[in-house]
């Protein structure tokens, strides 16, 4: 095992005081390193949790010193640098890599005895269970994945040893936290879930002080973090026998937003990011970020727009369409007060600006879009005006290629919601959905643009809320549906079944793109969470 090259450096005079003055809150606080969309960036800072604590002072970790270890075992000194409310790092390379380090918080004399407060973090980027993922006999103390998505398990060491009846923090995917207790051998009990951890322990040296700039410390405290991905065990298909592997993470989780993939690049607008249910202004983002979907899965912050959630985005000639959605108007605390919009743009790459398009006739949210030829398409939704509800029973189309856009309504035989959309074959398939009774439906309805007629598709499977929500997309001239249980459907050939084509894990009001041989899973929330995800299946055609 490669050893590692950080060198132990005291802290300046600035950090001694800072450390002291936020003694208490140091205590019960660590250093996580977050790696962010792409892996080519990390934020460090202080929390409880694997977002930054704003009570914090940020300049605490200033004085890290980090190193990155390529899948070649070769370390790289990072330069570390302030961002915002964080610090962060740029990352080199691909592959399985890991960030780990030192920040030396100096003497502390509060919470017993006068003591030298070190933090150990360490990130995985890849798989969290290669065994180059171990820093090895030359860090204080560790915490170590071993096992498998589905069945992992924490090992703590300290200076290459086991530590038996030792405590592991576990932050859970989905924010929960949980202490463990170690075995015999140094590990916990299995866990199950899969996305991304953060955990942390702690590896007191009794008998180790020392003095440091006259002045003395009687032993040293070492306090161990980690944060790694661990992506969805997916079940093998018959034709898809490979599992399912994370291939990035959102900058936020997200539910509820628009998705498509646009020139090599995934294009993410929005949605609720508060717990499932939850309404108030700040509930729904604006953000716009595009991800690369070739080479390196880089991530660009693009001009944000108005927080909405409800709606989804659509690519005609390399520009991006968001249509409508929904915004709460409350405060939080506040009963909610959620309104539909009435907003359509249009974002040009070329120019990195948003211009404005005709209006919806009236507001929609919940709806879906999709581009056929030069036709825009709004299927389903409804209209919210705080307690008033209105379910939409027209179909909406813009010609985008005319030189006046303008909206034309077409009869639209169903009043549903949370429904998606995708073109096959020039027709417009509407799939699943709730409907005005409040009844989950797993009815496919098909809209021939040519004749302007309506037919019906096989209905999903039966299972419970597999209609509502669901995510849809092509892929190589294959229609695809993800579902509640994180199974990933195909029609088959015959246009006439479904059929099993991998599975992820499981969420609602999710969304889907194609990349290279895989088809991507995005975002969504499960269990009142929301996720950041984006896993990809592999699929054979």
């Amino acid at each position: 095992m490669p050893k590692s090259r950080i060198i132990q450096v005291k802290p300046t005079f600035a950090l001694l005081f800072l450390a002291l003055a936020a003694a208490s809150l140091a205590q019960a606080h660590f250093v996580f390193v977050v790696p962010q969309p792409g892996g080519a960036s990390a934020t460090i800072f202080i929390s409880e949790t694997l977002e930054p604590d704003p009570q914090v002072p940020i300049t605490l970790v200033s004085g890290a010193k980090l190193s990155l270890r390529d899948a070649a075992g070769r370390e790289e000194p990072l330069t570390v640098v302030k961002s915002g409310n964080v610090y962060a790092a740029s990352l080199t390379g691909t592959g399985t890599r890991v960030v780990h380090g030192l920040s030396d918080l100096g003497i502390n004399s509060r919470g017993g005895k006068s003591h030298l407060l070190l933090y150990h973090p360490k990130t995985i980027l890849g798989d969290a269970f290669d065994a180059k993922a171990a820093i090895g006999d030359s860090a204080p103390v560790e915490i170590v994945p071993v096992g498998k998505p589905g069945a992992l398990t924490l090992k703590l060491l300290a200076r290459g040893k086991p530590q038996p009846n030792a405590e592991i923090t576990v932050i859970f995917p989905d924010g929960a936290q949980k202490k463990v207790t170690t075995d015999q051998t140094g590990q916990t009990e299995k866990l199950q879930a899969t996305g991304r951890y953060g955990a942390w322990a702690r590896y007191w040296e009794t008998g180790l002080g020392g003095e440091r700039e006259g002045k003395k410390y009687e032993e040293t405290r070492h306090y161990a973090t980690l944060v790694f991905d661990v992506p969805g065990a997916a079940q093998a298909s018959s034709e898809a026998s490979a599992k399912t592997a994370l291939f990035a993470t959102l900058p936020q989780a997200t539910a509820s937003f628009g998705a498509v993939a646009s020139g090599g690049w995934l294009y993410v607008y929005g949605g609720h990011v508060s717990p499932t249910h939850t309404y108030f202004t700040e509930a729904v983002s604006g953000r716009f970020d595009r991800l690369r979907l070739t080479g390196e899965p880089v991530l660009e912050e693009l001009p944000a727009g108005p927080g909405l959630q409800g709606m989804n985005l659509a690519a005609h000639n390399g520009k991006i369409y968001r249509i409508g959605g929904m915004a709460p108007r409350n405060k939080r605390g506040e009963p909610a007060d959620n309104y539909s919009v009435v907003d359509s743009a249009r974002f040009d790459p070329a120019t990195r600006k948003w211009e404005g398009l005709p209006p919806l006739p009236a507001p929609r949210s919940s709806h879906d879009v999709v581009v056929i030829g030069d036709q825009l398409y709004v299927a389903g939704g409804w209209t919210l005006a705080g307690k008033d509800q209105k379910w939409m029973d027209t179909l909406l189309v813009m010609d985008l290629s005319a030189a006046k856009l303008e909206w034309t309504a077409l009869p639209q035989p169903f009043k549903r919601r949370a429904l998606m959309a995708a073109a096959l074959d020039g027709n417009l398939f509407l799939i699943g959905g709730i409907n005005d009774r409040q009844k989950v439906e797993r009815t496919v309805s098909i809209f021939d643009p040519r004749s302007k007629t309506w037919s019906e598709g096989p209905p999903l499977p039966e299972g419970p809320v597999l209609g509502f929500a669901p995510a849809a997309g092509m892929h190589r001239g294959s229609l695809y549906v993800s579902v509640a249980d994180g199974t990933l459907l195909r029609l088959d050939k015959s246009g006439r079944a479904w059929e099993k084509a991998g599975a992820s894990t499981p969420r609602l009001a999710h969304r889907l793109a194609s990349a290279g041989d895989t088809i991507l899973v995005i975002g969504g929330a499960a269990n009142g969470k929301n996720s950041d995800l984006i896993e990809a299946i592999p699929v054979s055609r």
